[in-house]
């Protein structure tokens, strides 16, 4: 069995539901391109995939920021996908294999026992949400560095006392365009 098609076989049996839902694709044939490896691969009768050689009906191209920006993104990085060929199959084959998720914890327990594989997948989901932290902290950082030290950026009082002084501004401004109107039909 083609590497490929082994993994996602393996995502796929943790998701019974988007197996069932693949399995309505049976007999279709997707071109999966990956940064490092593509392969043609066949939906069987039971929702999986084997590797086929027969002509691609469709093809996905997934780049390698595809696959960085997943774990931040995930609508951000659908939209990195590239397809050609059949779109109406292209499309749905996406959107399954777009709803496949490692469960590591499951893998891992095999490996390990149930509790430590928690607590390591609890570790994993800890180090890989610190950079986004870090990164929304930095954000926040240079945003209040910007508006409090280098008063560039207004500060949210001073936008509201201006959006104030323009409303009042437009209200006096209509109030005197009917008097100018009342004026005008008196004379």
């Amino acid at each position: 069995m083609m590497l490929l098609a082994g993994i996602l076989n393996h995502l796929l049996a943790q998701a019974p539901a988007l197996q069932a839902e693949l399995a309505d694709l049976r007999g279709r044939t997707v071109r999966l391109e990956l940064p490092i490896v593509a392969a043609v691969v066949v939906v069987t009768e039971d929702g999986l995939l084997a590797e086929s050689h027969a002509p691609a009906e469709a093809t996905l191209s997934m780049p390698a920021r595809f696959f960085v920006t997943r774990f931040t993104d995930r609508q951000a990085a659908s939209r990195q996908v590239r397809i050609s060929g059949d779109a109406e199959l292209a499309g749905k084959a996406g959107n399954i294999l777009a709803g496949l998720q490692w469960d590591a914890a499951e893998d891992l327990s095999l490996l390990v026992g149930d509790i430590l594989a928690h607590r390591i997948s609890r570790v994993a989901a800890s180090l890989l949400e610190a950079p986004k932290e870090m990164g929304q902290r930095m954000a926040v950082s240079v945003v209040e560095y910007v508006r409090d030290e280098r008063k560039i950026l207004p500060q949210k009082h001073h936008v509201t006392e201006f959006c104030d002084q323009v409303d009042t501004l437009r209200d006096d401004i209509a109030r005197l365009e009917k008097r100018l109107q009342r004026l005008e039909q008196v004379v």
